[in-house]
């Protein structure tokens, strides 16, 4: 796992997720879990290639079986260095959020999953939420806005094709 920066309470929680989920399977051993990417692609690349590079074999393949990344810097620097080593579609890769460049590479299956939000009902729920506290109402602590892993084999589905294309057109008007 490369992480993306320390203090981010958000990706913090999906990499603490990641790795409970992990620490229930029996024979999967987490390599590396303290590495942080970074908030931008470039300084995301260069902890990219120097994580993996440790895992390099002599014959030029790679050591590990999976990689996870919790945001979209730290997923497009990964899928950069797999593509340009020449390990992309040669290891599981499960990244976080939908970007032109990303659906790609989950299309030409350099990645194996993608973790989806759905912007659109965050921003609803948010604005709903803001408008009741300021009514004086109740709100709750914590509001699921929804979450979807979404695999190569689903990404043409109804419902995964409008997360990972959002026509935002529809909502953002000139």
């Amino acid at each position: 796992m490369l992480r993306y920066a320390e203090g981010s309470e958000s990706t913090l929680q999906r990499e603490e997720g990641f790795l409970e989920a992990l620490a229930a399977r029996k024979g999967i051993d987490v390599v590396s879990a303290n590495q942080f990417g970074g908030a931008d692609v470039e300084g995301a690349y260069a902890k990219s290639e120097a994580l993996l590079s440790r895992y390099k074999r002599p014959d030029g393949s790679l050591g590990v079986d999976g990689i996870f990344t919790p945001n979209e810097s730290t997923t497009v620097a990964m899928l950069r260095v797999l593509e340009s080593n020449g390990w992309a579609g040669k290891v599981k890769f499960v990244g976080f959020d939908a970007s032109d460049t990303l659906v790609k590479g989950l299309s030409d299956a350099h990645i194996d999953g993608l973790v989806l939000q759905d912007p659109v009902n965050m921003g609803y729920l948010g604005v709903k939420t803001m408008v009741a506290h300021l009514h004086g109402q109740t709100v709750d602590k914590r509001i699921d806005t929804g979450v979807r892993l979404v695999a190569r084999d689903q990404m043409n589905a109804p419902d995964a094709a409008e997360l990972l294309h959002p026509d935002l057109s529809r909502w953002l008007k000139p």
